[in-house]
Parts: structure tokens; C-alpha cells; sequence
């Protein structure tokens, strides 16, 4: 076989794996699993081709024939890389990376072991070819990734600024910068007028510094820019906050916050009349609690907070409320010196400020240790009138379950307009033996009692594993509840016979609401 012949059925092998991948990644309309096959189907020219026509007169290259428009869209499910190899195909192919409106960039996808450092200078001539090939009106970007662990700090700080500046020239209305490797703290330093954009709506920055150019507030960066993730981001100003975030990106509306090990920066103060939804997420409880968590956020609607609890809360201005999700962790001294006097060793740490703060919402989520630290660190609980729908638990059930037990009752007393409650992790909360000592005895006469007078329409049991505990459970809580009407229970996998008698089991139940259901379904993944 000669080097030519060689080559096209090498590039024929190689472009079949690249078009199998995009159609595992394109919606079902586009490419039916019938079709796939056939439309998936290209000839090279020369011999290969001539022979494959003689064989199957019927078939033709009916990819080709599609508009640029749909080609492109049909790359973006391709990263950069694979996208570019389409272009040995033909003349047809060739110009078609210069207008997919998506770039997705990873620098260990295009490494080879044996380069060594070489591999790195491959990778960033691509990008800048790829990048600077590119005219502005005619093929805009719309979505720009960049995952970078494999370049040394010297050739970030050199390259990258100048491929932000470059997609924020072409118009990029979403940008992720994400970096990898084994730096320690900071792996790249970041300047707000690099990110300067009339277009850029969405914007996700991992492990990076990100400053003013002279240490001062930024001035307006982006008017447009309504989301912004930070993956550990270390963007302190002398006190660490959102202030200069805030001043460079006037009209952010979703914001969201994940601080790892090392890279704790937010104070918990955060004050924005424009901010609708707010989520802030840290690994572990390492640093301590916070002296105060504030949230002047008068137009907040979403709020998911999973943090240590801090030493006070204060200034909430949470009225527009709708969804709040707390995770809220105690430190060991927060739950031992609760009730201990100031003078020896008290550990601050109310959060009945927090949920007098969110008791407008309608809908409220609960985790094992946010139950925790309610029963721990609540006082009285609030009256939520606008709640309608409570979820408690978690897929990975823990906690106590006298706590557990001994909060229900209360929440459901006091939510009169509760329509929906589900459960995470039944079985967890019903399991025998977690009445240790005499002290941790409890009646459920209180529990039963409070739903008796409930206006609960819906139950959703999620984690149901059938035990006999469980069972107990839900025909008290069937025979107990006289509005029910929808009864939910999603179970982990099992056969189709144990199906049937989980099925089975729950349908024998007597039901104090004539109007009762009950639906069983499988967990999804």
C-alpha cells in the first residue's frame, strides 16, 4: 500500500472515531440512531473512494451537503481539536473552523508524552492559530473554554491574557479559564480589563488572582456580564469581599462561589440590589467559622448556603426570597459550649437570626446537619407562611434521627401552608437502635399528631429501600394524613421482583385521604 492510499485510510480510521463522538454528544433529533450510520458515512477521494462507490452505488457523502450553519453547529459538540481535524477531509471542510461559534481548548488533550516541553509550544501555536485566523464580524465566538494544567506559570502569564483579550475582541458571550497542576496557591494572575466586554454574559474562572492593575477598586468592566462562577478565586481588596466584583460587574445577577482548601476569601458579606441568586459552597470546616455572614440582597430569589455556621448573621435582607437550600455545619465547640458562660469558654453561634431571615420563602431544603444545627444552635422556630414545599435529608443520609424526629413535628406546625414534604434517606431516620440512653427516648405520638393536622398533598419518600422500619413508617404516615393525594417513592436499584413487592407492599396500606396515589419510581443516576 503506498504512503497516499496509507494516509487516506488512516485519516478515514481517525475521522470515524471523531464522527462516532460527535454523535454520542448530538441531540437525538438531529441523528436517530438508524440513520446515524448512513449519515455518518465519507468517502476520500482517489481509489478508496471509487471502489466504495462501485460497491454501494447508493451511497452518497450526505453530511457535506448540509448548510455551513448546520456543519458548524454539529463541530460544537467537538472540541477545538477534533473539530480541526475535519479539515484534511476536503475543500468543503476546510474553512468550517474558522466559523464554529464554540472553542473548547485543553491543553491534555493535545500532549504527547514523548515531546516532552515541546508539546506545550504545539498546543499554544494552535490556539493562536485558531484564535487569530478568526475574523470579528464575520465568525464571532460565542462560547470560548480554556483548561489548562500543563502549562508552566511563565508561559500563562505570557500567552493567556493575550487569548482573553482575543475572544473578548470576537465577541464571546461566555468564557471558562480554568487551570490545573500542582500549584500550591495562586496559578495565574488575572486582570479585570482583560475581561473588559460589551458581550460577555456568563464567565467561569478557576484558581486565579484576580486584580485591578493598580491594586485599586476596578472601574465597570462589563455591563452585560449577569453570571459569574468562582472556583476558588482569590479576589481580596485589604478586607476580602465582593465589593471590587461588584464595581467591575455592576448588573451580576447569578452568582456563585466554591472556596477549597486554601483558598478562602470571602469574608460573608455580601450587599447587591441586583443579585437574584447566590451560591456559596466550601469544602471543609478547616478555617473556622466566620465572625458574621451578611446578606444585603433585597432582590435575592435563590440562596444556597453550605458553610460552617458563623459567630452571628446579620443585616438579612432576604425578603424577595422564594428558594433557600442550607447545609450548615457546627464545629465540635459550637455544639459543647452552647449554653456555657461567656467568661468560660461560651462558642458563638445562633443561627435562629438566619432562619427568621429566610421565613418568607416557599421553598426550603434542609441537610442532615442543617437539622442539626437548627435543633443545636435554632431557638424557637419561625413561623414560614409562604411554605410549600420541605425537603429533608440528604441522597447521603446521616445525622441523628432523634433530632430528625423531634424537628418534623415543628416544622409542620410551623408551615400551615406546607403542600409538599419530601424525605431523603427514610431508612436512615427509622432504623432501630438510635435510641441510646433514657434521654434520647422519644414518643412519635408528637410527630404522628402534627401531621394528623397537616394539609400535606404530596409525600416524597426518595432513597426508599422497603425494610420493615420503613414500612411502619409510611403507613403512619398514609394512614395519618388527611389531604394526601400524591404519595412519591423513588427506590434504589433492584430487580423486577423486589420492584413488585415494594409496589406491592405500599399499595396494601390504608390511606386516610380517599384521593391518595402512590407512584413508585427508580432512581435515576
Amino acid at each position: 500500500m503506498n504512503r497516499r492510499r496509507l494516509f487516506c485510510v488512516r485519516s478515514h480510521s481517525r475521522l470515524e472515531r471523531i464522527q462516532l463522538s460527535a454523535a454520542r454528544r448530538l441531540p437525538k433529533l438531529i441523528f436517530s440512531p438508524e440513520g446515524s450510520e448512513k449519515l455518518f458515512t465519507h468517502h476520500h477521494t482517489g481509489r478508496i473512494m471509487e471502489g466504495n462507490k462501485k460497491a454501494n452505488p447508493s451511497s452518497r457523502d450526505l453530511i457535506s451537503t448540509l448548510p455551513d450553519d448546520v456543519l458548524c453547529y454539529i463541530l460544537s459538540f467537538l472540541t477545538t481539536k477534533e473539530a480541526a481535524l475535519t479539515q484534511v477531509l476536503s475543500k468543503r471542510w476546510s474553512n468550517l473552523l474558522q466559523l464554529v461559534p464554540i472553542l473548547d481548548f485543553d491543553d491534555s488533550l493535545l500532549l504527547n508524552r514523548r515531546m516532552g516541553r515541546e508539546q506545550t509550544k504545539v498546543f499554544m501555536e494552535f490556539v493562536e492559530r485558531v484564535l487569530f485566523a478568526r475574523v470579528k464580524n464575520s465568525s464571532p465566538v460565542k462560547k470560548a473554554s480554556f483548561k489548562l494544567s500543563h502549562l508552566d506559570l511563565h508561559e500563562r502569564f505570557d500567552r493567556v491574557p493575550l487569548w482573553v483579550k482575543r475572544v473578548m475582541d470576537l465577541g464571546a458571550s461566555e468564557l471558562c479559564l480554568s487551570f490545573g497542576g500542582d500549584f500550591k496557591y495562586v496559578s495565574f494572575v488575572l486582570l479585570y480589563s482583560d475581561l473588559k466586554s460589551k458581550a460577555l454574559v456568563n464567565l467561569r474562572i478557576g484558581r486565579v488572582y484576580l486584580i485591578h492593575h493598580d491594586g485599586t477598586f476596578p472601574d465597570s468592566v462589563s455591563h452585560t456580564l449577569t453570571t459569574l462562577f468562582l472556583d476558588s478565586v482569590q479576589f481580596t481588596y485589604g478586607k476580602p469581599g465582593f465589593e471590587a466584583i461588584l464595581s467591575a460587574f455592576p448588573n451580576l445577577q447569578n452568582l456563585r462561589l466554591h472556596e477549597s482548601k486554601e483558598w478562602y476569601y470571602w469574608d460573608g458579606s455580601v450587599s447587591s440590589p441586583t443579585l437574584k441568586r447566590f451560591v456559596y459552597r466550601r469544602d471543609d470546616d478547616t478555617s473556622g467559622p466566620k465572625p458574621c455572614v451578611k446578606f444585603d440582597t433585597p432582590g435575592l430569589a435563590y440562596l444556597e448556603y453550605s458553610d460552617v455556621v458563623a459567630a452571628k448573621y446579620e443585616n438579612l435582607r432576604l425578603d424577595s426570597l422564594v428558594e433557600a437550600r442550607l447545609d450548615l455545619l457546627l464545629t465540635a465547640g459550637q455544639i459543647m459550649r452552647k449554653n456555657a458562660p461567656d467568661n468560660v469558654g461560651f462558642v458563638p453561634g445562633d443561627v435562629s437570626t438566619l432562619f427568621k431571615g429566610i421565613r418568607h420563602v416557599k421553598i426550603l431544603c434542609l441537610s442532615p446537619d442543617a437539622l442539626d444545627t437548627l435543633y443545636y444552635r435554632g431557638g424557637e422556630i419561625p413561623v414560614f407562611n409562604n411554605l410549600i414545599s420541605l425537603s429533608l435529608g440528604s441522597d447521603r443520609p446521616h445525622g441523628s434521627p432523634y433530632i430528625f424526629k423531634k424537628l418534623l413535628p415543628s416544622l409542620l406546625l410551623k408551615a400551615p401552608n406546607l403542600q409538599t414534604l419530601i424525605i431523603k434517606g427514610l431508612g436512615h431516620y427509622v432504623k432501630k437502635g438510635w435510641e441510646v440512653g433514657w434521654h434520647l427516648r422519644l414518643s412519635l405520638d408528637d410527630m404522628y399528631d402534627a401531621l394528623s393536622s397537616s394539609g400535606l398533598k404530596v409525600l416524597q419518600i426518595n432513597g426508599y429501600e422497603g425494610t420493615g422500619e420503613e414500612l411502619s413508617h409510611m403507613e403512619r404516615f398514609l394512614g395519618t394524613l388527611p389531604h394526601l393525594e400524591m404519595v412519591r417513592v423513588t427506590h434504589k436499584g433492584v430487580d423486577d421482583g423486589e420492584r413488585r413487592r415494594l409496589v406491592n407492599d405500599l399499595l396494601c396500606l390504608t390511606r386516610a385521604s380517599p384521593k391518595c396515589k402512590v407512584q413508585v419510581m427508580k432512581e435515576s443516576a
